[in-house]
């Protein structure tokens, strides 16, 4: 399951690599020598999932007590109407997002239980950027995008944003269309779209966290668990289901091999690259694309043996993974982060609802103290701006779990102190170590140097609406397939095949590459066997025909030195430090031809 090459490691088709050296105090010095761990194909974490909270009963507002005793009273419970938020928006001058459905293929029943998926489940939301006009204008291309682990399209908004913004300048409009896999749906986002309605983070944590909000008179119902019997339909949730999904989004393009780019980050990388080696009734999906572009993933090129598809590994990092086998009798069916658990995700999307308001202000939050103290192995947690809440739990040199790191600046006006990484035994974190002074933040263009991700566009990217940044219920069998696809020139009589893992086409894949490495790969040389496994050249029937894969026009990779792994996504398009927008922009415009209209 695992490939070597003396620097890079491959974990279910996410590139990991040992840690750099991180920021530390003046006057501390840190050589970490552990391995970032990538997280994208470890089923160990699902048994971490948090406990349902225990409902309030909202039509009480007192507790009894002892007779003589002063009677103690709780607070009144808040109840809110259901509010949805508007599907479409203006989210900023010239730049439309919107959220559309796709009806998508019915995947298989789980073959233990015959548990199908329900109707309301076969359909994959998209979400679109274009240019904020009516009707929508014809465009040059469509680009497809696909999160990786524990990703939801938000984490897209900022680069998606911004490539619209660039291809209107430059003449040549282009829409962004993200894909929010279908397990996405079975997030209960009423109190997130409630707090955007009433422009009030607050009522997102009461809702979630404490139970003093209701919505329609409903309590939140707790996070899903990963054994939970009724979601055994998610077993069959894989790469076939995935894979089939995508296809159905990228159909609603008239004319893709013209017009239709795909892109992946992370696990999305080896995601994309699945697709256009995936075997359709015959034919390879890169038939439908008129390029693929990968940013800080890729497939490994070693394949999972069939017994640990089947039966399960003992060589995770972080111990046993379960098999296919396993999964279907009895989950667990979704993937949660270590010891955190879905509500950090849910948690993560309230901070940077108050980052995004008021970045300056100071809010008491045991919740999301909860999590700050597990990530930093704190004892107390002291008064942090919002601006720092966000800061911390994400900047590079804090953040303890790598996919999950952006450079995004620096805190201020407390002292600090290095801690062991809880997540990476022998890496340093930098971390707060006062308990009483406020900490605030200093915005990544504000830094010495200056790093990529301003504040707002890491929270502009967890508060997207009407979905989110993260995906709180990611199918374990996403991941365990993905471990499987190899070279992603699979035999017709492979395991592999013969179990729905239908990744037979690399070696004919002709559309033009761009392969781009940050915190994660670690080094453009990590793409040289993607780079192999292609079909030569370019095909005829485009712009690029003909070309060489060792030349940039069929293949170009790059790696972007100080990158995090989030930084291509949510980095600034300041037009020196970031390359990415002006990258991704110029491969869309040179490979793809004409224009297209698409339907409402």
């Amino acid at each position: 399951m695992l490939a070597h090459d003396r620097s890079l490691l491959f974990v279910a088709g996410v590139p990991v690599h040992p840690a750099r050296p991180r920021r530390t105090p003046t006057g501390m010095n840190s050589r970490p020598r552990a391995l970032v761990v990538g997280l994208s194909g470890l089923s160990w974490f699902a048994g971490c999932a948090d406990p349902s909270p225990t409902p309030v009963d909202a039509s009480s507002a007192e507790v009894a007590t002892d007779a003589g005793a002063e009677a103690a009273v709780t607070p009144k419970v808040r109840d809110l109407a259901d509010m949805p938020v508007p599907e479409s928006v203006v989210a900023e001058p010239g730049v439309r997002r919107e959220r559309f459905f796709v009806d998508a293929p019915s995947p298989p029943p789980n073959p233990a239980s015959m548990t199908a998926t329900p109707a309301l489940f076969n359909r994959v939301p998209v979400l679109r950027y274009r240019a904020d006009v009516m009707p929508a204008v014809a465009v040059r291309a469509v680009v497809v995008a696909m999160p990786g682990f524990l990703g939801g399209a938000g984490s897209f908004d900022p680069l998606a944003r911004t490539l619209v913004k660039r291809a209107t300048t430059a003449g040549a409009p282009v829409e962004v269309w993200v894909i929010d896999r279908r397990a996405n749906l079975l997030e209960d986002l009423r109190g997130m779209n409630a707090a955007d309605r009433l422009r009030d983070p607050e009522v997102a944590a009461g809702y979630y966290n404490d139970q003093s909000v209701t919505i329609g008179g409903a309590t939140f119902a707790g996070y899903r668990t990963t054994n939970d019997p009724t979601l055994a339909y998610m077993s069959e949730w894989g790469l076939a289901t995935t894979l089939n999904d995508l296809r159905a989004v990228i159909a609603r393009v008239p004319q893709s091999r013209n017009h239709v780019v795909l892109l992946g980050h992370s696990l999305g990388a080896t995601i994309v690259e699945s697709y256009a080696a995936w075997d359709f009734d015959g034919v390879g999906g890169y038939r439908s694309l008129a390029g693929l572009a990968v940013i800080d993933g890729v497939a490994g090129g070693a394949s999972a043996s069939e017994s640990s598809w089947r039966a399960g590994s003992m060589g995770g990092p972080f111990g046993p993974t379960a098999g296919v086998d396993s999964l279907r009798r009895a989950g667990p069916y979704f993937t949660a982060l270590p010891i955190l658990g879905v509500g950090a995700l849910a948690t993560s999307e309230i901070v940077a609802r108050r980052a995004a308001l008021t970045p300056a202000a100071v809010v008491a939050d045991p919740s999301r103290d909860r999590v700050l103290r597990l990530l930093f192995s704190l004892t107390v947690v002291p008064p942090l701006t919002n601006g720092a809440a966000l800061g911390l739990a994400f900047d590079n040199a804090s953040c303890p779990l790598a996919f999950a790191r952006m450079s995004i600046g620096q805190p201020t006006d407390g002292p600090l102190r290095m801690v062991s990484n809880p997540f990476a035994p022998g890496e340093q974190l930098t971390v707060p170590s006062g308990r009483t002074e406020t900490y605030a933040w200093t915005d990544a263009p504000m830094s010495t140097p200056p790093e990529f991700t301003p504040l707002a566009n890491a929270a502009a990217a967890w508060a997207t609406t009407p979905t989110n940044f993260g995906e709180w219920y990611f199918p374990t069998r996403l991941s365990l397939d993905a471990s499987a696809v190899g070279d992603l020139r699979l035999a017709a009589d492979s395991w592999q095949v013969r179990e729905g893992i239908r990744a037979m086409h690399g070696a004919e894949i002709d559309v033009p590459v761009l392969a781009i490495a940050a915190g994660l790969v670690g080094r453009a040389e990590a793409f040289e066997g993607l780079r192999a496994r292609l079909a030569p050249a370019v095909g005829t029937d485009l712009p690029a025909g003909g070309s060489d894969r060792r030349g940039e026009q069929g293949f170009h990779s790059l790696f972007v030195p100080g990158m995090t792994h989030l930084d291509p996504l949510t980095g600034a398009d300041d037009g020196t430090r970031n390359p990415v927008p002006g990258l991704l922009s110029t491969f869309v415009a040179d490979n793809t031809r004409g224009t297209v209209t698409l339907a409402p």
